[in-house]
């Protein structure tokens, strides 16, 4: 399990070994403890040499995702808040520039309120831009959520492929968070764990952290934009704003608008002579006013 890799208790031959498994199942991310009580290679807690493994970690191509807190350690869970909010602001201190994001605690539904959890995000958020993530049991109640930037899902185990694709799709549902499906699969190099990572990808997901065979993942198509999106609505302000100042030649109002651009003016004759303003926005002109006495 990755997020052991900054344990004492391990040695660099194990990282290695964990490093070349992750490289050679596509990874692109490692996930990493900051602190942790109970594991099979023992606790994990700030040491000096973190700067120098992360640093090895980017340049190996695995960005760290830090993992704040661990299930399973209840001295650890019983601490204050406040204990928490500086080890917290002490990893943004060191490592923030090192990684890709957090993760507020793995399993925070078990030893946290939906309260204490979004009390240490809004926290979190004062000394980091980076995003925050929140992971629960498969149960995933989304009031932890409310203040987290990326939900990391955990579907459960076992599960048959529809089973799969009901809770990805019932969760995506749900929340209007972007949505890493993390936790799906005992082993992460299997063909299962593969298909059950596209298929996440395939519904929507941003991410996945057990596997998968598709390169790209949550790459949504891009809406085409409506006219009265963007910078130009701007300008066309200010057109509004010029026609309202030529209204009183009580000019007719026409507007013509298309999936792609629109034009909007008016104009009159006024004792032989023509009287108008005319606005349009189009691939090729973003502003054109036209006046005529």
């Amino acid at each position: 399990m990755s997020l052991s890799y900054l344990s004492q208790n391990v040695d660099d031959a194990w990282r290695a070994r964990m490093e070349n498994s992750l490289l050679a199942n596509g990874d692109t991310h490692i996930y990493l403890y900051s602190q942790n009580e109970a594991d099979d290679v023992g606790n994990i807690s700030p040491h000096p040499d973190w700067e120098q493994r992360l640093d090895h970690l980017n340049r190996r191509g695995l960005r760290p995702i830090m993992w704040l807190m661990a299930d399973d350690s209840p001295s650890l869970a019983a601490l204050p808040l406040s204990t928490h909010k500086a080890h917290n602001a002490e990893m943004v201190r060191r490592l923030d520039s090192k990684v890709d994001g957090y993760v507020i605690g793995l399993e925070v539904d078990e030893y946290w309120t939906a309260a204490q959890t979004n009390e240490l995000i809004q926290d979190l958020k004062q000394h980091t831009k980076k995003p925050i993530g929140v992971h629960l049991t498969p149960a995933t109640p989304l009031e932890y959520v409310t203040h987290a930037d990326v939900l990391y899902l955990q579907t459960g185990f076992g599960l048959t492929q529809e089973q799969f694709r009901e809770k990805v799709r019932a969760t995506l549902s749900a929340t209007s968070k972007p949505v890493i499906v993390s936790e799906y699969a005992l082993q992460s190099d299997t063909a299962n764990a593969r298909a059950l990572g596209d298929i996440a990808c395939e519904m929507g997901a941003v991410g996945t952290g057990n596997g998968r065979s598709v390169n790209i993942c949550g790459q949504r198509e891009q809406k085409k934009k409506k006219w009265y999106d963007g910078p130009e609505i701007a300008v066309a302000g200010i057109a509004m704003a010029t026609l309202f100042a030529v209204s009183r030649y009580d000019l007719p109002l026409q507007l013509q608008a298309t999936e792609d651009s629109y034009q909007i003016g008016m104009r009159k004759n006024i004792r032989n002579h023509s009287v108008g303003i005319t606005y349009r926005s189009d691939s090729a002109v973003i502003a054109h006013y036209q006046f005529s006495f």
